[in-house]
């Protein structure tokens, strides 16, 4: 009787740890093939609607990247950029943009990078660590990554001295530039444009492993958070957008795509909600995740550049 019983613990127990390392590979270790930038043309990528723009759109960014610049991280990894100097003779300052989970640097901010330029402003457009040309094996979901956020910018702090920054971000970039507003910034960053980010790597682990996994999160985000805790050196629960948000006065842009069912919207309305700086919240109706600038371009042209006219003082 009691050797069943036993038998059946063991059985659970090792289903239970073989979803949790299950998880923990899927969600937070680095690929060994990566993406190659051309995943739009594939049949289901959220890219795939905008093929041709984005095709022309990576062209571009090819042609007018002047250098890939780098940087060490503050736990020793080497970080990668690319830097595209501005169109304008006197810049009116740097926009540093961060793609999002398992993208890189030439896809996520691709359609916008040639309308940021034409505004007259430097962009540097890092790979996020553990991504492309960047060194790292885990992804924290922005618990680690909003340090690299914070030395990007005190690199362009350092390198032109004066100008303005603007941090960007979709998706976990968009929680990586969030969550940086609780990092010691340069005094010059001067607001935040935050496209479909959500709020905690707890809850949009907790939202993922439902929607697509149908899994409960206990016990699985417990354990998975005890395993990140000692293999990759971070917790689910250290990093939270809205704390950062709380915390800051900066001002802040939030989009996000009405039909986004892998960010959901709420988490850009709690964001909002949290800000305590200057703040607009633009839905953009029919888009997906990471879509917004895609599906409605003029309408977030308008947002963006009217939002950097206004809190840059470069003009």
């Amino acid at each position: 009787m009691w050797g069943w019983v036993l038998a059946a613990v063991a059985l659970v127990l090792a289903a239970v740890a073989g979803a949790v390392w299950f998880f923990f590979r899927f969600a937070f270790v680095r690929r060994e093939e990566e993406r190659t930038g051309q995943e739009f043309a594939e049949d289901g990528s959220i890219w795939t609607p905008f093929g041709r723009r984005m095709e022309e759109a990576q062209a571009w960014l090819a042609a007018h990247t002047a250098e890939h610049v780098g940087l060490t991280s503050y736990d020793g990894l080497g970080l990668s950029a690319l830097y595209v100097p501005a169109a304008a003779e006197r810049p009116k300052g740097v926009c540093v943009l961060f793609h999002g989970y398992r993208s890189l640097a030439t896809v996520d901010f691709a359609l916008e990078v040639e309308f940021l330029h034409n505004l007259g402003y430097r962009l540097l457009v890092p790979y996020q660590r553990s991504h492309g040309e960047s060194q790292g094996r885990y992804i924290t979901f922005g618990a680690k990554e909003r340090f690299d956020c914070r030395d990007w910018a005190k690199y362009a702090a350092a390198r032109f001295p004066g100008e303005d920054i603007f941090l960007m971000g979709i998706s976990m970039g968009a929680a990586t530039v969030l969550l940086s507003l609780g990092t010691d910034l340069p005094e010059n960053v001067r607001g935040v444009v935050a496209d479909c980010g959500f709020t905690s790597p707890w809850e949009i682990v907790r939202h993922v492993a439902k929607r697509d996994f149908h899994l409960p999160a206990f016990p699985l985000l417990h354990l998975l958070d005890l395993v990140c805790r000692g293999i990759a050196g971070f917790s689910l629960k250290e990093a939270d957008t809205r704390k950062a948000l709380a915390g800051s006065r900066l001002p802040v842009l939030f989009l996000h795509g009405a039909a986004d069912d892998f960010v959901p919207v709420s988490m850009s309305e709690e964001n909002y909600r949290a800000c305590r700086g200057e703040k607009s919240l633009y839905l953009v109706p029919g888009a997906g995740h990471a879509q917004s600038y895609a599906m409605d371009t003029p309408g977030c042209q308008e947002r963006i550049g009217a939002f950097l006219r206004a809190h840059g003082q470069g003009g």
